[in-house]
């Protein structure tokens, strides 16, 4: 949406441009508007007018717009991603408005709102030959992904079966993360220090894994790529990866002057699949 200042150099610019009104006012068509009329001006005043008047119905129009997209979106069949933004907005120790999807909030701050949605993280997907929708779900703990407590997952299975349409079979997935486990051969510059360059390919690790969206597809190239950013690394071969409960095993190697890879120590981290 145009803000007021935008509409209001569009009407000056227009208004300059204009060969009548240039010739009335004693300037050159193209001119700034700014060089021949003050804000306090008359018109610069008018035209301010104008664009508040203008920048007012288009703000009606959105808003407008807004409330009719949402009634559609409310009246159509439901979606997956319709299941995925219920789910977030479910409250924990919370109950429904009788005979809605609703929670009433009335008195509430938005921190109690934002305590009680403890669903931090989802994703709904239809599987076609199983006619059934998975909803799979994790809550976050000191900024990381979790999984809710049996408490909460009961409550949230109950919240789904509420709200769900009828006929449509669900299925919540709510589980530990899996560790991830690769390894790869790094040849990175000689000069410098083993620790601080296998420092670097760990966070580099870890961002990557750690920051894949919520069901996100991983890729071997991409973690490539995050590696061969870091300042002295030269050649990343990676070797296989796989999530398991496994830790991590990483080799450093020298490009030069390194006729056999040096383990260095193992790790792991975990992420919601």
């Amino acid at each position: 949406m145009r803000t007021i200042e935008e509409i209001k150099e569009t009407i000056c610019a227009d208004f300059m441009r204009n060969e009548s009104v240039a010739e009335l006012f004693g300037f050159t068509p193209g001119d700034s508007f700014t060089s021949h009329f003050s804000k306090v001006s008359v018109i610069g005043i008018l035209f301010y007018i104008f664009a508040v008047a203008a920048w007012t119905l288009e703000k009606l129009f959105d808003t407008y717009k807004g409330d009719v997209d949402t009634r559609i979106e409310e009246i159509i069949p439901h979606r997956p991603r319709w299941y995925r933004d219920k789910v977030l907005a479910f409250m924990k120790g919370k109950t429904l408005i009788a005979d809605t999807d609703r929670y009433d909030t009335e008195g509430m701050t938005e921190d109690a709102i934002a305590a009680a949605r403890v669903v931090k993280h989802a994703v709904a997907v239809e599987n076609r030959d199983a006619s059934l929708l998975t909803i799979k779900v994790a809550g976050e703990k000191d900024g990381k992904r979790c999984r809710l407590d049996a408490e909460t997952e009961a409550q949230l299975a109950a919240y789904i079966a509420e709200i769900k349409d009828a006929g449509v079979r669900t299925a919540l997935v709510n589980i530990d993360p899996d560790r991830f486990n690769c390894e790869a051969d790094v040849y990175y510059d000689p000069m410098l220090v083993a620790e601080t360059v296998e420092s670097a390919c760990r966070e580099a690790v870890r961002n990557y894994i750690e920051n894949l969206p919520f069901n996100g597809e991983y890729t071997n190239m991409a973690l490539v790529d995050a590696l061969q950013t870091l300042d002295g690394v030269r050649i990343v071969e990676f070797r296989g990866r796989r999530p398991s409960r496994q830790a991590r095993r990483c080799w450093l190697r020298s490009t030069r002057g390194a006729s056999r890879p040096r383990a260095i120590s193992r790790w792991a981290t975990s992420y919601s699949i």
